[in-house]
């Protein structure tokens, strides 16, 4: 008779995840009996929520590396770094939310919990070791940002952006999972532990050169650049994050990138690093053409919101170059550095500040019939009200990496990654591409300061929601502090990245 084996589960490891679930639960009930009118409420309860979600998270520092349910599931300081970012987005996202979604008439209950979904879904990624929960993660997060995108239903640039995503990044999850069934076929198994165990045993030399691995690889490859928007991957970015509510914009331009970067870091660093000489060619083109790209098309945008959007993608750009450069050359071979696992985490974490605070300056601006997303609606708002100018000044130049912002010290962390382990012109690409965003940066700000109003006559308005300005104080604060005082926050990112091995 054979013997049952019986999986050890530990359901603390999960907590997290199981606690959001509840909460998904009391927000899609407690939405049942608040009025129309009362709908703030919802996000509060939602962000509270979120908080005590983010407070189990941070309990499981220094406890892994462990896994669970089988080994489909980690826990590692590097899960809890990333799986804090997410929180704490989508925490700062549902302050924003809360008077952004009255203004755009689509104040529903189901707004946050679509929003808590699509956390979820993260967070299981984030902690996945098994291609089954990779797969499962992506697709809840995914899911979740496409409705979220179509929101305002009643606008059709955010129907089609919804749409347009949705085709897209069903093309993109096919791609995903044929990969994952390739690579699957060849080793046996979808447990990343197993995979890389098979994939070490086997001779690099035979390994390298198999049909079936290198297609797998390439699918995977370009699976993640449809999720990350790197370019050429990149067509359903700009209509997407234009058409999209401005803060699920501003929750998609980060919390996105963390979930997609930590899966890509476990899949590629950890389980495939004896085809490292493969994927590491097709990331660094990926990675030089999105960098290029993202700011040249930003040059020619007149919408604000646009702008922003091929911005986001040049930065993806950017946390690319540091992922790529993460094995160095030694006598043709690639040795793994947490220092640029490191130095990705740090942008990640900055990156969320520095660009939430971007969106959150257009939230501020958007009224009843006035988005004010046109580049031309800031015309001599630094004139009128300098303090609200120089506060939009302080987050671009952060975005272009001018000190003494903490995007200066997130660009010379991940340069310094990259020479520091030979790849050189992947760092003077990104340098070079740094500094043409200086032009289309530079731009808001002299339509700020330099040019007069459009019409002197009709004065500035602005949201008086003390949720969002309490948000933006909180953003501006950490951009500064972070690029005057980045040490303490370095060393979290190295203990998060050395968890890994």
């Amino acid at each position: 008779m054979q013997q049952v084996v019986i999986p050890d589960i530990l359901f603390s490891l999960a907590f997290p995840e199981i606690s959001l679930a509840i909460l998904i639960g009391i927000v899609l009930i407690f939405d049942l009996f608040v009025s129309p009118e009362k709908k703030s409420l919802v996000g509060a309860v939602s962000l509270i929520g979120i908080v005590v979600v983010l407070y189990f998270t941070l309990t499981q520092w220094n406890i892994g590396p462990k896994t669970t349910f089988s080994d489909f599931y980690i826990v590692d300081n590097f899960s809890v770094f990333l799986k804090s970012t997410i929180l704490i987005c989508a925490a700062l996202t549902v302050l924003m939310s809360i008077d952004y979604i009255k203004v755009e008439k689509i104040n529903y209950g189901e707004f946050y919990a679509m929003l808590l979904f699509s956390v979820f879904g993260m967070l299981v990624l984030v902690s996945a070791n098994d291609l089954m929960t990779l797969y499962l993660g992506i697709e809840t997060m995914s899911i979740s940002i496409y409705v979220l995108v179509a929101f305002m239903r009643n606008d059709v640039l955010s129907r089609e952006a919804g749409f347009k995503y949705f085709l897209m990044g069903a093309f993109a999850s096919g791609i995903l999972l044929y990969g994952i069934a390739l690579l699957y076929g060849y080793t046996g198994n979808t447990s990343f532990t197993a995979i890389a165990k098979v994939l070490s045993s086997s001779n690099v030399n035979s390994i390298v050169s198999q049909p079936v691995l290198i297609l797998s690889v390439i699918l995977l490859v370009g699976g993640f650049a449809f999720k990350m928007a790197l370019a050429p991957f990149h067509m359903w970015l700009p209509d997407a994050y234009t058409g999209a509510p401005t803060t699920v914009t501003a929750f998609m331009s980060v919390a996105v990138k963390a979930a997609a970067m930590a899966v890509m870091v476990r899949l590629f660093i950890i389980v495939l690093p004896t085809l490292s000489t493969r994927w590491t060619v097709l990331f660094w083109v990926l990675a030089a053409a999105t960098m290029i790209w993202g700011n040249v098309a930003a040059i020619a945008q007149k919408n604000l919101k646009r702008m922003l959007a091929y911005s986001s993608m040049s930065h993806a750009g950017y946390i690319l170059m540091g992922f790529v450069s993460c094995f160095s050359i030694n006598n043709g071979k690639y040795i793994f550095s947490d220092f640029n696992v490191s130095s990705v985490l740090f942008y990640l974490g900055i990156y969320l500040f520095t660009n939430l605070g971007a969106f959150g300056m257009l939230i501020w601006m958007c009224q009843e019939g006035k988005r004010g997303d046109q580049i031309e609606d800031w015309r001599g708002l630094g004139q009128s009200h300098p303090w609200f100018g120089m506060c939009f000044v302080i987050f671009l130049l952060s975005l272009a990496g001018i000190p003494p912002t903490a995007g200066f010290v997130g660009k010379l962390y991940l340069f310094a990654a990259a020479i520091q382990n030979e790849f050189y012109w992947l760092a003077v690409i990104g340098i070079l591409t740094s500094a043409i965003s200086m032009y289309y940066y530079g731009r808001v700000i002299m339509v700020m300061f330099m040019e007069p109003a459009k019409d002197p006559n009709v004065p500035f308005e602005f949201s008086r929601a003390s949720s969002l300005i309490c948000t933006l104080v909180i953003l501006l604060s950490m951009t500064l502090y972070l690029g005057l005082f980045p040490d303490s926050f370095i060393n979290i990112t190295k203990l998060s990245a050395s968890s890994l091995f």
